[in-house]
């Protein structure tokens, strides 16, 4: 059947938006990829087409997922394997790592920057990233060289903002708890806290979790990996510093944080208090001071 104009011109629109949003590459470019074999969330094991790797930024979707797309000034937590071309070892992986990583956008290689935005959390892509758009033919500092393949992961989303309003909806329970301990937080509900301790309060000899606002989001478990934002301060004040102000939230895996058992059953968007012992020190044998913090946890991942 002849297509109408219309039909004509619509479906070059949607080629264009398809190849502008980094779907789109040619039948010569995805026959060249490597095959992609294992179960999504365990490393990936390829094999390899014995064609010269693609020209072009190549992105095959392998399995999709529903979340929000991911923007150009997002923060990602992704799961990944990167390859050199042709290589049957990964250069660099965070599934032998056993957690994900959590990188901006803005700071990632162009391959990277230009690949995934237009993705979606859940997607699990296979990107083949020319040397140019990746660490270069001579890179220094220990890169790869020449074209590479990653397998990614996208797990979590997000701006700044997002993130930090997990916790904004929270409902505050445990002030007289944090109270007793001679423990004082400021600030909203979703933004950044100062803390302080009062004068002569009993330091912990234990880690101690106390949720301050309670949020309705699934129960954290073993297994969890939780996106949270953080403010501390030593005992005596004299040392503090916080994720809000180096705009940096973390990634906490659950599975190797062994001294955060008491998160396990509170649910994701809570605003926690953790108290810290202090202990001695392993280079020098120093005392080093008990801590509070304060931990939003903004999402599991």
């Amino acid at each position: 059947m002849r297509r109408t104009p219309l039909v004509a011109l619509t479906s070059l629109i949607l080629v264009a938006a398809l190849a502008l949003a980094g779907y789109f590459w040619s039948r010569a470019d995805s026959e060249a990829l490597p095959g992609v074999s294992g179960d999504a969330g365990a490393q990936p094991t390829l094999t390899w087409s014995g064609r010269e790797a693609p020209a072009e930024l190549t992105v095959k979707t392998l399995s999709e997922g529903r979340g929000r797309e991911v923007s150009d000034d997002d923060l990602v937590a992704v799961s990944y394997a990167g390859w050199q071309w042709g290589s049957d070892e990964a250069f660099d992986s965070s599934y032998t790592r056993g957690a994900p990583a959590l990188l901006p956008l803005s700071g990632v290689i162009d391959g990277w920057r230009q690949g995934l935005p237009g993705h979606k959390v859940g997607d699990r892509l296979e990107m083949a990233v020319p040397a140019d758009q990746a660490y270069g033919d001579n890179p220094g500092e220990g890169n790869p060289s020449g074209p590479l393949v990653f397998v990614v992961e996208i797990r979590y989303a997000g701006t700044l903002e997002e993130i930090a309003a997990g916790t904004a909806n929270a409902a505050l329970e445990g002030e007289q708890a944090v109270a007793d301990r001679g423990v004082s937080v400021t600030g909203e509900l979703g933004s950044e806290p100062s803390v302080t301790v009062s004068a002569g309060s009993a330091e912990p000899t234990e880690t101690e979790v106390i949720v301050l606002a309670k949020g309705a989001g699934e129960p954290i478990t073993e297994d969890s990996t939780l996106l949270v934002n953080v403010a501390f301060s030593s005992w005596d004040g004299s040392v503090t510093d916080s994720s809000w102000t180096r705009r940096r939230p973390q990634l906490i895996p659950m599975a190797s944080a062994t001294n955060l058992t008491g998160l396990v059953d509170v649910p994701v968007g809570s605003r926690v208090i953790v108290l810290v012992p202090g202990v001695v020190g392993n280079q020098n044998g120093q005392q080093l001071p008990a801590y509070v913090h304060v931990m939003d946890i903004e999402a599991a991942v």
